[in-house]
């Protein structure tokens, strides 16, 4: 016989049984010998603990169960934890859960692996576990854009096109309040055309159409896909109109433009406060005061006796209703000032005499006295608003702060304080040349907070929204 054909006919002999070796070694798992597979899934895998039990738990299923000899679970951090879940104890789908222990890590890992019968294993299945207890934030995300158009490589939603509907292309702030339930209104700042163009050379506000500041509306309650604005106060051409006036004088020693700070409806009637700029070198201020509306928010006149001097410690301010009063949150104009506190009945928020400020250093309310007013939150405070959430029973500030280069928030339990230490509610490092945070009302409730956030280089506004969670403690 040919030594070739020999050779080769081993050859072939030698690979068929290879073959059926190997078929025979991965029948049942559908992957091949030390070639790891994703044989687990999870529900989820951004686990929290439940506050009461302390057990974080989610949903397994599994590709082919069947194959499976055994399940180890171990721990990336904490205590050495290794626990086998034999095929016995299995079932697709299977509730899996873990017991928090004492001694866990604020942040570990649960990771989870597939034996199989045959001597192969799976893919490592990670499961994060988040076991930070007491009261923090679960970290902000921007749902969607609020104002102007789209931008290249934007990757959220955009429900106004505000530039193409009213004239609206480049604007800020977005003071929000509650005009009837489930009906809201918003007031941006400087706002310009649809030309607005945004500008990394000089970004801020640039085209025609100059407005000191529109008013917007929304009847949306639902914020998970975006903010949308359902009209706005309009002029010639169906275009936004300026509410409160301002002068445009960009000289630096007049009335340059108007801006609002909050507002707020109180006896029926729609308020909002606002500054006018003199200079914005300093934050120079000729006075601040209030507008209202008597005909939801269509038409506006200026409340003459409602005016705060160029540097009164309320210059700027947030407005938030609970237990018969308007309390009104306050700071010099600008962004180095402290805040301070005052209050007052629905129907004197015309006439700042009647006000009643917080004395710390007394424990008292002072009637008509500003300059009695203590410091409420020690801290460079710009653009704020306040809120009362009723789930949590805190209140909560949040504003812009230079130093941190964040939007800060802040808790109390009573509104005179104390008040928390900062938490971080948005990053400048990760949001550019942010400001202003504005509360959504339907922040009152629930763990969602919702606010407007400024970014300066686009200059637009944008629906943010963050976590409340309140753990207590672990030995709870």
């Amino acid at each position: 016989m040919n030594l070739g054909y020999i050779k080769k006919y081993r050859l072939c002999v030698a690979f068929a049984c290879c073959a059926h070796l190997f078929a025979a070694c991965s029948k049942g798992d559908g992957n091949k010998l030390g070639e790891p597979t994703d044989e687990i899934t999870a529900a989820e895998t951004s686990l929290i603990p439940d506050r009461h039990t302390k057990v974080v738990s989610t949903v397994l299923s599994f590709v082919d169960l069947d194959a499976i000899d055994h399940i180890m679970v171990k721990k990336s951090g904490g205590d050495h934890y290794p626990v086998r879940i034999g095929r016995q104890e299995l079932s697709s789908p299977y509730a899996f859960h873990y017991t928090i222990q004492q001694s866990d890590p604020e942040s570990f890992r649960l990771v989870l692996v597939a034996y199989y019968r045959n001597g192969n294993v799976s893919k490592e299945l990670s499961l994060n576990v988040d076991n930070r207890w007491g009261f923090f934030i679960r970290g902000a995300s921007r749902v969607a854009r609020v104002t102007g158009r789209t931008m290249a490589g934007e990757n959220f939603p955009s429900p106004n096109n505000t530039a193409a509907a009213w004239n609206v292309g480049g604007t800020d702030l977005g003071v929000i309040w509650e005009m009837e339930q489930g009906k809201y209104g918003f007031f941006f700042g400087d706002t310009f055309g649809s030309d607005f163009v945004p500008n990394q050379a000089n970004p801020g506000p640039n085209g025609g159409s100059w407005r000191c500041n529109v008013l917007a509306f929304s009847d949306d309650n639902n914020l998970e896909d975006g903010l949308s604005l359902s009209g706005m106060v309009t002029g010639n051409g169906g275009n936004a109109r300026e509410i409160i006036y301002g002068g445009k004088d960009q000289s630096g020693n007049g009335d340059w433009t108007s801006i609002p700070t909050a507002a707020i409806r109180a006896n029926g009637i729609d308020y909002v406060h606002y500054f006018n700029i003199r200079n914005w070198t300093g934050w120079v201020t000729n006075y601040s005061g209030i507008y209202k509306s008597t005909d939801n928010g269509q038409t506006w006149t200026k409340c003459e006796d409602a005016v705060f001097s160029s540097n009164s410690k309320f210059g700027q301010g947030g407005y938030f209703k609970k237990d018969g009063y308007v309390y009104m949150m306050g700071t010099e104009t600008g962004r180095d000032s402290p805040a301070y506190l005052a209050r007052f009945r629905e129907s004197d928020i015309e006439n700042p005499d009647d006000y009643e400020y917080w004395n710390s250093s007394t424990a008292q309310w002072i009637k008509g006295d500003e300059s009695q007013a203590t410091i409420l939150i020690n801290d460079k405070v710009g653009e704020l608003s306040f809120i009362y959430n009723d789930k949590h029973e805190k209140w909560i500030v949040a504003y812009f702060n230079g130093d941190r280069y964040n939007i800060t928030m802040r808790t109390a339990v009573d509104i005179v304080g104390p008040w928390s230490e900062p938490y971080e509610l948005a990053a400048g490092s990760e949001y550019a040349q942010l400001y202003g945070s504005y509360f959504h009302p339907l922040s009152t409730s629930g763990d969602h907070l919702y606010f407007l956030m400024s970014m300066w280089m686009p200059y637009n506004v944008f629906l943010m929204r963050a976590e409340l969670a309140d753990m207590g403690s672990f030995a709870d």
